[in-house]
């Protein structure tokens, strides 16, 4: 997608919400990487529940929205505190064998079974004049595929259970509007990752390996016995 077409699609009077990326392209040392709640750096192309901070919150699902057909956008399930697994990768010419923070990256959730066929790649979707729900059916590399990792500067009494981190929509592209993933809570109820008016604030989440929840749920079932 060309810069004048994002633009298009990012309006005007959306500046008020949203911020201009003027930074540099290309920085001289990597940013340092993302954490798992293990304290392990999160890696590319490995499965990772995306976990909420607050326990009044569900985990990341794919969900039919208000348009009840494909693609899918990505919802909280409010019965599931660790969600479905995804994963993350960064660009070719990022590739530092570790996923960093606020690095452009591309974000799957690789559902099998799911009722549509298209892929399960994040990308910004258009609902309304001034917001934009996080859907699926993206294009790895392009524009509105494009989110990063970002951390959470405060630090609650939970601090030894891992970093907090939030995601964003803000490509490495000069000029390019950045912007908060936030809640969005539908007409229905349906609580929707989504950018825009009317967004809450941003979704504070750690990440957690899923082999590493699995062993953590089969020591639980030992320890029962």
């Amino acid at each position: 997608m060309k810069l004048g077409t994002m633009f298009q699609i990012l309006p005007l009077c959306f500046l008020s919400l949203l911020v201009l990326n003027t930074q540099p392209l290309l920085a001289d040392e990597p940013e340092p990487a993302v954490v798992d709640m293990q304290g392990n750096p999160l890696l590319p192309g490995v499965q990772y529940y995306v976990r909420p901070v607050s326990a009044e919150k569900g985990g990341l699902a794919l969900g039919h929205t208000r348009k009840k057909t494909c693609p899918l956008d990505i919802i909280l399930d409010p019965s599931s505190i660790i969600g479905s697994p995804t994963v993350f990768h960064t660009s070719s010419s990022s590739d530092v064998g570790y996923i960093p923070i606020s690095t452009d990256l591309t974000v799957e959730m690789p559902i099998l079974g799911s009722p549509c066929k298209e892929p399960k790649v994040w990308r910004l979707a258009k609902v309304g004049s001034d917001f934009w729900f996080v859907s699926t059916q993206g294009v790895p590399g392009n524009l509105v595929s494009k989110f990063k990792i970002v951390r959470f500067e405060e630090r609650d009494n939970h601090a030894n259970e891992g970093e907090i981190y939030s995601f964003s929509f803000c490509p490495s592209v000069y000029g390019v509007i950045c912007a908060p993933v936030g809640i969005y809570v539908d007409d229905d109820g349906t609580q929707v990752m989504a950018v825009g008016a009317g967004v809450g604030k941003p979704y504070h989440v750690r990440f957690q390996k899923v082999s590493s929840a699995y062993l953590e749920l089969k020591n639980q079932d030992f320890s029962g016995v």
